[in-house]
């Protein structure tokens, strides 16, 4: 049993994803289900992502951080917050656009009690969510099209084949 990387606390309404350690697309599996479900099945008025415990982020994971926003966004919650006080993290986050979509706060957030959010999936799923994650983050800026398209388009040819 792998340890938990990403958890998930609703405090007074404001959603918080805290994600620990090196995050991989295998550290999040489900979470794409969960950010879509996430405002027709709680009480969000606001959304943060807590970067603070975070070491390395590959572009799955970081597509998912541009899906929360965009649903957060299209929901009328607004830009949500990203706390972050690890100078590369920000570095990486502000090459991949994701400043554009979120508040960036270099701070740590207060504690709230937090549960796993990460659930083991098919692999089918797991690549339905690699594929969204990569679309997510081609959509933010023309330099992250063109970095990711010929992986989005590879995942397309895989999915009209199936």
């Amino acid at each position: 049993m792998r340890d938990e990387q990403v958890f998930f606390a609703n405090h007074a309404g404001l959603c918080v994803f805290k994600f620990v350690g090196e995050l991989r697309h295998t550290s999040v599996e489900g979470m794409d289900g969960f950010i879509r479900h996430l405002f027709t099945h709680s009480t969000c008025s606001r959304v943060a992502a807590d970067l603070t415990e975070t070491e390395y982020m590959d572009s799955t994971c970081l597509g998912l951080l541009a899906m929360l926003a965009r649903v957060s966004i299209s929901h009328n919650k607004g830009k949500p917050s990203l706390f972050c006080t690890n100078a590369n993290m920000l570095l990486l986050l502000k090459s991949m656009c994701l400043d554009q979509v979120f508040h960036f706060v270099e701070a740590r957030i207060e504690d709230v009690p937090m549960r796993g959010v990460s659930e083991a999936a098919n692999p089918d799923a797991q690549a339905e969510m690699i594929y969204q994650a990569h679309k997510e983050l081609s959509a933010l800026s023309e330099e992250n099209r063109k970095l990711f398209q010929p992986v989005v388009e590879l995942m397309e040819k895989e999915r009209e084949g199936k």
